[in-house]
């Protein structure tokens, strides 16, 4: 497994989660793998597609999904192509007749191309091993992208009848969308692996400015050499956005639905392949978009719900260098999405749901809690939290209240309750609240009871969601459990702040640098990189990703065995590519 990474990948180690994932795929397991954005879900199913043998079929929701996968795959030497309606008949069928006779080793497939008969017939006689639905939260009705055709056509995959694996992958899936993607594919809940949202490398902005524009423009200039996407709600606001930028001779591209075929592919060319640093664009962008090194992502409005603030926002950083996801937020956008859930043909109980993710977006951008913890709460409420020390909230100076006195007696409240009750009877109890529960549990008659009636229930909620985030308390299906580090607290003299009652920050926004590389060395390889995309027509980052290059210029490798033990260089780019950023880096250490 490890040497089938390393050769084709360049990778010495598995992110976490992959390996459980490929184990069970392995294994011939259904399986769903929930990693964050970036998190290299690919690998997923690419690995044990090469382990298998055969074929693997990619179900993926778009185009340029697709068309990414595969070159970045042939550049790896690896027999891959796609289907769908971008190519001609004749390129079709030289495909459809590769993968009856064996020459494929992955084909990616639209959904709906699963419902053409003749192509399920052609699967039939194909050596099919692995099954793989790529994006799998636009299976569930609850998921922020659902596709109707990817529901469709399981019933299809599953009747199918040759004896292959399923492996389901997402980025962005609330513990409901899970179930609904276990249920339709029969996925056993065993088999569910899922890791953490964090990544540490992202930090997460709130900027409640009124002057959107100006903010954008200002960050642009001073992020010039880097690349970044500006998400916008409407068509009108990105051709807004885009002409401010043009005006202020700062070059970008931009994307939305409205535009051609061709004017969109051009315009996603320009971004991928460096020729553009800027793509200002609606949500119809992005979505499988394999450009690693997006250093920041800001969006000019808020989204609809926290699932697709996630995967856009996801999408910067995705060569674990550090890089700023920044929401501009104004209360003129509730009033949008509000329109969009009340004029959609959607039954009530979706209109119901959509309000509720609403809400969610909404708290959090008024919250004074961290943000990647409030993140991290929403896609699991089970994981323990903790103030990841640099988000707009985080290193906001707003927490000037000490509510260390109070703390302990929310945790001695807690731990006298047998750490058995939520947020209400904890409350209640510290409030000294009346109620046949408390009574038949006999709370009444604890030291804790009423210790804390002068404040009110929204007060004790903020100080309680202080102590969870600041991982004080953890909490597991609702239940309020004390962590170890509570005694460190009861025992020692330690301070815990938090924001005044009934008042309201002010975020900010930092702008964060990444040092601590040859910059010098990594402009000349990127130059060599750049030249050699140009030549063999692939984007920059499907030869090396910056992270790689970063490496390159901090380690300074003048061989072959000092290059593949670097992190992105396998077998095939070491013998094709390899030679000419080491002469480059030869050259740069004689001349300095």
């Amino acid at each position: 497994m490890e040497q089938t990474l390393s050769h084709y990948f360049g990778y010495t180690r598995f992110r976490p989660g992959q390996k459980e994932i490929i184990t069970n795929v392995l294994n011939q397991h259904h399986t769903l793998g929930v990693l964050p954005t970036g998190g290299g879900k690919s690998i997923c199913y690419q690995v044990p597609g090469l382990m298998l043998g055969g074929t693997t079929l990619v179900i993926s929701p778009l185009i340029s999904l697709m068309k990414d996968q595969v070159d970045q795959l042939q550049t790896m030497g690896i027999s891959a192509a796609y289907l769908n309606s971008s190519l001609t008949m004749k390129a079709q069928k030289e495909i459809e007749t590769q993968l009856v006779n064996g020459e494929l080793q992955f084909i990616y497939v639209a959904p709906e191309r699963l419902e053409n008969e003749m192509f399920l017939r052609l699967l039939r006689h194909v050596n099919l091993k692995l099954v793989a639905f790529d994006e799998a939260h636009c299976i569930s009705k609850w998921g922020h992208d659902f596709r109707p055709s990817y529901q469709a056509v399981i019933h299809r995959v599953l009747a199918m009848p040759q004896q292959f694996a399923i492996v389901a992958l997402t980025a962005t899936a609330t513990t409901e969308v899970q179930q609904d993607i276990m249920t339709s594919l029969g996925i056993h809940v065993s088999h569910l692996i899922k890791t953490s949202i964090k990544r540490s490398n992202l930090i997460f902005k709130v900027n409640n400015t009124y002057q959107r524009q100006k903010f954008v423009l200002n960050y642009v200039k001073e992020h010039q050499n880097v690349s970044g996407i500006i998400y916008c709600s409407t068509r009108k606001q990105v051709e807004a956005v885009y002409e401010a930028l043009e005006d202020a001779n700062i070059p970008a591209t931009y994307y939305h639905a409205g535009l051609s075929a061709k004017q969109r592919d051009e315009a996603q060319h320009e971004f991928l392949y460096d020729r553009k640093r800027i793509v200002v664009a609606t949500n119809a962008f992005g979505m499988g978009i394999d450009k690693s090194n997006v250093r920041y992502v800001i969006h000019y409005n808020m989204p609809g719900d926290l699932e697709s603030y996630y995967q856009e926002a996801g999408r910067a950083g995705r060569d674990g260098l550090n890089s700023e996801c920044i929401l501009l937020f104004s209360d003129r956008d509730i009033t949008l999405h509000q329109y969009f859930i009340s004029s959609s043909t959607a039954d009530d109980d979706y209109k119901e749901k959509m309000g509720e993710k609403l809400t969610k977006m909404i708290q959090y951008t008024k919250t004074n809690k961290c943000l990647e913890a409030t993140l991290v709460h929403y896609f699991e409420p089970n994981e323990k939290l903790a103030e990841c020390q640099k988000c707009s909230n985080c290193e906001a100076q707003n927490k000037t209240y000490d509510m260390t006195k109070e703390a302990k007696m929310i945790i001695s409240c807690v731990i006298r309750l047998g750490q058995k009750e939520g947020y209400q009877t904890v409350i209640q109890v510290l409030r000294g609240e009346e109620s046949d529960y408390l009574k038949h549990q006999n709370y009444e008659g604890l030291s804790t009871y009423g210790i804390m009636k002068s404040y009110t229930t929204g007060e004790l909620h903020h100080l309680i969601d202080e102590l969870r985030f600041k991982g004080y308390l953890n909490e597991y299906d609702e239940i309020l459990m004390c962590d170890r580090s509570v005694e460190q607290l009861l025992n020692e003299d330690v301070q815990i702040l938090t924001t005044p009652f009934k008042t309201k920050s002010k975020e900010r926004v930092n702008i964060n640098t990444v040092e601590g590389v040859d910059r010098h060395l990594f402009n000349a390889l990127s130059e060599v990189r750049q030249k050699m995309s140009d030549q063999l027509d692939v984007p920059p980052i499907n030869i090396f990703s910056d992270y790689t290059l970063e490496e390159f210029a901090k380690r300074k490798p003048t061989t072959k065995q000092e290059m593949i033990q670097i992190e992105g260089v396998g077998s095939y780019k070491l013998k094709h590519y390899c030679p000419q950023f080491l002469e480059a880096i030869q050259n740069y250490k004689t001349h300095v």
